[in-house]
């Protein structure tokens, strides 16, 4: 029998794909390179200049001759690695890293694990004391606190005193995240004594200028105070509960460069950006969190239809995050929202199939003790889509549209599906048990039974027509990893574990 649509019909070469599960996924990373300690011998490659605008030290080797080390965040290397806290060592024979686009303070790569926690409690403290309590919060403007400070001279101390230190760790704890819950551990009594050492160094608040000069009097001042602070905290055990390494935490010159890569590196950026554009942060931080979660129950989807051996088609359009609706978290009830343009049988089959199929598992193959997750009812009507609903799934079979919605796009729009297959048959047929053999056929035998019929239903662009849009680039996508193209290739073997659960 002929194709109908010789464009639909014709073999596709794409070969294989990766497909992205989001932030637990991690395709073929590239291994950091092992380090070394670089010895004499490397002493006439180039080095990466020492930041020397922060700290007011100079920049350099250590002249001392001892050869002892200390355990102080610097891993591996010479003596002046280890007082300065940076892991200078490099691989033999590669050229040195340029430097990211935060020129102050340390880099992230340069603290090794032993310090990560310290690191962490430090960035915790800066948040608690400057107010910064959710990821979505910002430094306030240091206009109204520079004027203060340069007045700090003429206010009487009665007036400080009569002022006292508005307390970070009383609205953490009303407050759920990761840098509240932090924050809520320090004992407050403590963190009081910090604030009052703020306001006796003459500031309204603990408020850096990270839009002024890195090194003025002013910034200086936070700097110290943020330090000094941070290390009466810890030598008073007031951050026990955040796992700090004491030996780390009284490494002045290595507190001060994680203080300077915090305060003008991640608080600076998202400062500015949200000045620039207000709400963009809260926004941004929501789209991410809806897609992590999609990513999340597109994996789960996908290990569920590659276990019961679906057809390539459904377990492709399964693994790609988009072709997911995002939800409101509600405990009691799952508030979707709207995936505009899906066809309603490809959300009926997921919910029915997959994640029945996926409990399932998990409920087999739980540990003693497990206890199934309750049921949520789910809401109607949905609501309104999100902007990460309304983008366009890529590489789904063309039947995960509407009909009505496909052929409404433009022509170059539905030329990215022209080859992407078909999934499903005709609706009425799909939970169909006289036709449930259509989830393990082949290409050629599904679009002999079903596919044509699908398709009558679309206006997929001809080839004249796809080879008439400027710069087309239809064909032209990246590699990928995981093979899931409609072939009737019962040999061929997918590069995932699908027992592995995320």
């Amino acid at each position: 029998m002929p194709p109908r649509n010789s464009t639909q019909s014709k073999a596709s070469k794409r070969g294989k794909r990766r497909v992205n599960f989001g932030a637990n996924s991690s395709p073929r990373k590239r291994k950091a390179s092992p380090v070394v300690d670089p010895g004499p011998e490397s002493s006439s490659l180039p080095k990466r200049p020492r930041n020397d605008k922060t700290s007011g030290s100079t920049a350099g080797p250590s002249t001392s001759t001892s050869t002892g080390t200390t355990d102080t965040g610097a891993g591996a290397g010479t003596e002046a690695d280890a007082s300065t806290g940076v892991n200078t060592a490099s691989t033999k024979n590669t050229p040195p890293k340029t430097r990211a686009r935060n020129r102050f303070g340390i880099r992230p790569s340069e603290v090794l694990p032993h310090a990560k926690t310290t690191q962490t409690a430090f960035q915790r403290f800066i948040c608690a004391i400057s107010g910064v309590l959710k990821q979505s919060d910002v430094l306030p403007p240091a206009t109204e606190a520079r004027k203060h400070y340069e007045k700090r001279f003429d206010v009487d101390i009665d007036d400080m005193r009569s002022s006292p230190p508005s307390l970070s760790i009383r609205d953490a704890k009303l407050i759920t995240g990761p840098i509240a819950n932090d924050i809520a551990r320090i004992p407050e009594a403590h963190l009081a004594t910090v604030f009052t050492m703020i306001q006796k160094a003459g500031l309204k608040g603990f408020c850096p200028d990270v839009e002024g000069p890195v090194q003025s009097k002013y910034n200086e001042l936070h700097r110290h105070l943020a330090v000094s602070g941070f290390q009466f905290l810890s030598s008073s055990f007031a951050l026990a509960a955040l796992d700090v390494n004491a030996s780390v935490a009284d490494n002045t010159e290595l507190l001060g460069e994680m203080y300077d890569s915090y305060t003008y590196g991640r608080l600076a950026t998202k400062t500015k950006k949200e000045r620039r554009r207000p709400g963009s942060l809260t926004q941004s931080q929501k789209n991410s969190t809806d897609y992590k979660a999609r990513s999340r129950l597109g994996e789960i989807r996908f290990k569920a239809a590659n276990r019961l051996d679906l057809r390539k088609p459904v377990q492709r359009m399964a693994a790609i995050t988009e072709a997911h609706s995002d939800d409101e978290h509600s405990p009691q009830s799952s508030l979707v929202r709207e995936k505009p343009g899906r066809n309603p049988i490809v959300g009926q089959f997921f919910r029915d199939e997959l994640d029945v199929s996926a409990e399932r598992y998990r409920a087999r193959n739980a540990n003693a003790g497990y206890r199934a997750p309750k049921p949520r009812i789910r809401q109607n009507p949905l609501l309104p889509a999100s902007d990460f609903g309304k983008i366009l799934p890529p590489d789904v079979p063309v039947d995960w549209f509407k009909p009505d919605y496909y052929n409404g796009l433009t022509i170059k729009e539905r030329a990215r599906y022209a080859n992407t297959g078909v999934g499903f048959p005709l609706p009425k047929l799909v939970f169909e048990p006289a036709h449930a053999q259509w989830k393990y056929l082949g290409k050629k035998e599904f679009m002999e039974k079903y596919g044509y019929d699908v398709l009558e239903q679309y206006d997929i662009p001809s080839a004249e027509e796809i080879a008439a849009l400027p710069g087309s680039d239809v064909e032209d996508e990246e590699e990928m990893e995981i093979n899931l193209e409609d072939t009737d290739d019962e040999e061929e073997e997918m590069d995932i574990d699908p027992d592995t659960e995320a």
